[in-house]
């Protein structure tokens, strides 16, 4: 893992390794699909089809990103279409535009997400692949760790895991090679999708101030995702008449707020044997069980990077950590690991060294990406 520091060019890259990681993302994605299709058969009415297969995919996060699309943040249609939606302030904008412009070319709006995450997933894939490279690790297999995933189904879903991986995993291989402008771009564009463009611009800002020499002239481009995530809340202050709008969302909808990390594990923990419901979609025991679990693993995760001393690495995934684990109940803890780079640059660390476990990890991830990505498109909470 101390390899992570490295800042130079890596192997080079040839046209035989992007070949390698089109057919992964490729066979990946494929998977994903048959997985919901077969799943899925027998709710596929009238048929499969294009409309069908849209419907299936047309879970939980994406319909606020489809009313986003259609309606905007506010107006008389926002609350007509559906009481709660005036919270969709929480949901950054840049999927759902990603979204609406699909739809002025014609395309249903699902569908043009579904584009979204699938174009922006391989791309984050082989600037994942290149992440590994640096690192002096198999690249192949620490996307296929990333790719396989359970939670991965949300690389396909018209969420924003794929778009921001792509924009947040370019930015940090273009900073690693001290091509700062091109690093602060693609970080403020991640901070158009997810709120975690921020915790990218602390990681990006602690790896500026620990490569030496240190180059201050870069401190502009480094500020991008901040500027970006303030002028959004500006946007919702001109909107809403509130600065705190984002926050009061999160709050009052998701009854998210701030508290103590060991409140915070106690409450994930009560409701996974008390609280939760079998057979509820949102309260089931096995969901606050996988929050625990991801969050474990990215307490170990960062005990790794600070064991190898890779600063940038351990800021961002620390200040990540710390947004969960201070909230007041854990929540979607597994699918953040997606977006989180180290977690899968360690796994490919592992996967490299050792060959046997590589098989080991399909033969778990694979059935799981299965079953959470049936239960996705059946309109379960998988995360």
């Amino acid at each position: 893992m101390t390899s992570l520091l490295r800042s130079g060019p890596g192997r080079s890259r040839n046209a035989h390794s992007t070949t390698s990681i089109a057919l992964i993302w490729i066979a990946s994605r494929v998977f994903v699909f048959a997985a919901a299709i077969i799943g899925g058969w027998r709710t596929l009415q009238p048929g499969l089809s294009p409309a069908s297969i849209a419907k299936q995919w047309f879970q939980w996060d994406t319909v606020w990103f489809d009313s986003i699309a259609k309606y905007g943040y506010v107006g008389p249609r926002v609350v007509e279409l559906h009481k709660d939606f005036h919270y969709n302030v929480a949901f950054f904008p840049g999927l759902p535009a990603l979204m609406r412009a699909g739809a002025l070319m014609s395309l249903d709006r699902t569908w043009a997400g579904l584009l979204v995450s699938v174009i922006a997933g391989f791309a984050a894939a082989m600037a994942l692949d290149r992440l590994a490279a640096l690192a002096g690790i198999s690249g192949r297999w620490t996307v296929i760790a990333w790719v396989a995933a359970p939670t991965a189904v949300f690389l396909t879903a018209a969420y924003t895991e794929g778009l921001f991986c792509a924009a947040a995993f370019w930015a940090w291989w273009f900073a690693r090679r001290q091509q700062w402008a091109w690093a602060g771009l693609l970080a403020g564009a991640a901070a158009l999708v997810r709120i975690n463009g921020l915790f990218l611009g602390i990681g990006l800002l602690v790896m500026l101030v620990t490569t030496r020499p240190v180059r201050w002239r870069n401190l502009g481009w480094v500020a991008l995702p901040f500027v970006v995530t303030l002028g959004y809340l500006t946007y919702l202050r001109a909107i809403t008449g509130s600065w705190t709008a984002w926050n009061d969302a999160q709050r009052i909808y998701w009854h998210r707020h701030l508290t103590d990390p060991v409140h915070a594990l106690l409450k994930t923990w009560h409701h996974m044997f008390i609280a939760a419901t079998p057979g509820n979609t949102a309260t089931e025991p096995s969901r606050f069980a996988f929050e625990i679990a991801a969050m474990a693993i990215i307490v170990i995760v960062a005990v790794w990077l600070i064991r190898s001393r890779a600063w940038a690495e351990l800021a961002y995934i620390a200040v990540t950590a710390v947004s969960l684990a201070t909230s007041s109940v854990y929540l979607s803890v597994p699918r953040t690991l997606v977006v989180l780079f180290p977690v899968w640059l360690a796994l490919g660390t592992l996967l490299t060294r050792y060959r046997w476990l590589r098989w080991v990890y399909l033969i778990v991830a694979l059935p799981a990406l299965a079953y959470w990505t049936y239960r996705f498109t059946h309109g379960w909470w998988v995360s």
